[in-house]
């Protein structure tokens, strides 16, 4: 009959040290890789809202050239035109278009609107509105900052032969094409064109 051997089993404190390293090393990896993963969801978040806001800015020119109304609006200094259209150094596009909104019994109405693009006091693409043709009197009136950062804006107007940079016609003509180009830090150098609807 064999003897009990009195030694405990159990892990020397060099064994212990050792496995405690090999942990620490497989939980920093851990952390890292989380690390990264958080870092690329908020990349991907970040690019996903440029893009929505790009999309969106794109929306609403398609939508407000679409429904240019041959109506001169009245630009304070300067006769009344159907569009202004300047693409230089302080580019400005201005029309009126017609704008659909639901009256009294549900019955959908028109009313017409002025609508501006050009560049805010902070350098940035911007949408003003207001539902009188005539500057200066008691209108509602609204702004709306299309691309925040953007550098280098300016406007092109196609006249059916070609883009230009300016719209100096006068009566009842509109471009057939409004472009928007503008360099975004993501995206670099961007056009948004529209078709109008005339």
């Amino acid at each position: 009959m064999n003897a009990p051997d009195n030694q405990e089993a159990g892990f020397t404190l060099v064994e212990a040290l050792v496995s405690l390293f090999v942990f620490a090393l497989v939980a920093g990896g851990c952390v890292a890789m989380l690390g990264q993963s958080v870092e690329a969801q908020s990349r991907v978040g970040d690019a996903q809202e440029d893009l929505r806001v790009l999309q969106s800015a794109r929306a609403l020119l398609v939508s407000d050239v679409a429904q240019i109304a041959l109506r001169p609006t009245r630009v304070e200094g300067q006769q009344g035109r159907v569009f202004l259209g300047v693409g230089g150094a302080q580019p400005r596009i201005a029309f009126v278009r017609s704008a659909g909104e639901i009256g009294a019994e549900d019955q959908l109405s028109t009313s017409l609107v002025a609508v501006e693009y050009g560049i805010d006091v902070d350098g940035r693409l911007a949408r003003w509105t207001r539902n009188a043709l005539d500057p200066g009197t008691a209108a509602e009136s609204g702004e709306r900052v299309l691309l925040d950062g953007a550098k280098d804006i300016r406007f092109e107007f196609h006249d059916g032969a070609g883009w230009r940079e300016d719209w100096a016609a006068t009566g009842m003509t509109v471009p057939r094409a409004v472009a928007i180009i503008a360099t975004l830090p993501r995206y670099g150098r961007v056009r948004l064109q529209a078709l109008t609807g005339l």
